[in-house]
């Protein structure tokens, strides 16, 4: 076994989650991890913990969207409810050998079912969580790796000192609590958000890893002008390129992809909260050098910034509710970030030393 998978289930057991006896915790897979998530078992076990690993395949996933009537795709799974319910921490990890095996299914009826199953994951967001990326194939595919390649940048991203990148972090948030008002400049972008009153929150690998972000959440009515995200945003497996989004007191007034518009239109009318911004996240993981059209890694590249269409985080202070919460990166070269008209970054570079 790679050693790496040792040291980083030691991580999300210790660091990630701060998992300790009687603890009731629930590892969840899709494919492959089978390898992480024995490790998280057995050193979960070790510290007196009660754990239950869950796997669901993607092509599983994939058959209840083919074979599920249009009546039931609303129906509430209640039994997995309440093993959300009873799990004192939840680690889920992201392995699907097939990241487009969602390419055909209809939008809208993921979107429905998103919508049906939205307690499910505002309880797991009370517990203590996170999300893991597993190195699989079809995610190097994505990457235009190897997957000799795509594993040394995936576990060169996770394995960090998360005291000391958290240490960094924690100087730009003092910044962004001490502010109100964000005002993004860059390619077709000009847009203001105010964060007055909102708590900044620092992710050292608490409950994304790989971590390295500062996110907040954006006062829902402030959000003025416009945006261009010129890296794709990813769905469902499924690409959405040059999304264009306007906004005046808080709404989407306007918006186009020039790749997959529809999708982009299916999920900007979900609900009444995904009009609205429920994110604003800063990219601070310098061990993240290139795009991989994966969320969960683009969103901390270094030097970006993304935003967050509908759900907000309560512990920022964010009151937005939708069924959705869908990140769109965008890189600022050229481009700055002031906080209360003083410039802070600039062409991706942080003004202070913050790396």
């Amino acid at each position: 076994m790679d050693s790496r998978i040792k040291e980083l289930a030691e991580i999300l057991v210790d660091h990630s989650t701060k998992v300790s006896k009687g603890d009731n915790v629930l590892i969840q897979y899709a494919d492959d991890g089978a390898d992480l998530a024995a490790e998280i078992h057995k050193e979960c076990s070790r510290r007196g913990a009660n754990t239950l690993i869950l796997v669901t395949p993607v092509e599983v996933a994939k058959c209840y969207y083919d074979v599920t009537p249009e009546a039931y795709i609303r129906n509430f799974p209640s039994h997995y409810y309440a093993l959300v319910k009873s799990s004192d921490v939840i680690i889920s990890i992201r392995s699907e050998k097939n990241t487009k095996a969602f390419s055909s299914t209809d939008s809208k009826r993921i979107s429905r079912r998103t919508i049906a199953i939205k307690k499910i994951g505002d309880e797991r967001l009370r517990k203590r969580w996170c999300l893991v990326q597993y190195p699989t194939s079809s995610y190097a595919q994505d990457a235009e790796m190897s997957l000799t390649e795509y594993e040394n940048f995936v576990y060169s991203a996770m394995l960090r000192d998360w005291k000391s990148e958290g240490t960094k972090m924690r100087k730009l948030k003092k910044l962004f609590d001490s502010s109100k008002e964000v005002h993004i400049l860059g390619e077709e972008s000009d847009l203001t958000l105010s964060i007055a009153g909102r708590t900044t929150i620092v992710d050292d690998g608490t409950h994304n890893m790989p971590g390295g972000e500062l996110f907040t959440a954006p006062l829902e009515g402030s959000a003025e002008g416009r945006i261009y995200f010129n890296l794709p945003a990813v769905v469902f497996g499924k690409e959405v390129q040059d999304v264009r989004l306007e906004f005046e007191k808080g709404l989407i007034v306007d918006y186009s992809a020039g790749k997959n518009n529809v999708l982009l239109k299916a999920m900007v009318e979900t609900d009444k909260g995904s009009h609205r911004l429920g994110e604003l996240g800063i990219g601070m993981n310098w061990g993240i050098t290139r795009f991989t059209k994966n969320i969960l890694l683009d969103e901390k590249i270094g030097g970006t910034i993304h935003l967050a269409i509908g759900q907000s985080y309560k512990e920022c202070g964010g009151r937005n509710r939708s069924a959705i919460h869908w990140d769109m990166i965008k890189t600022l070269k050229p481009g700055r970030i002031e906080l209360d008209g003083k410039t802070v970054q600039e062409n991706g570079r942080f003004k202070a030393d913050l790396r």
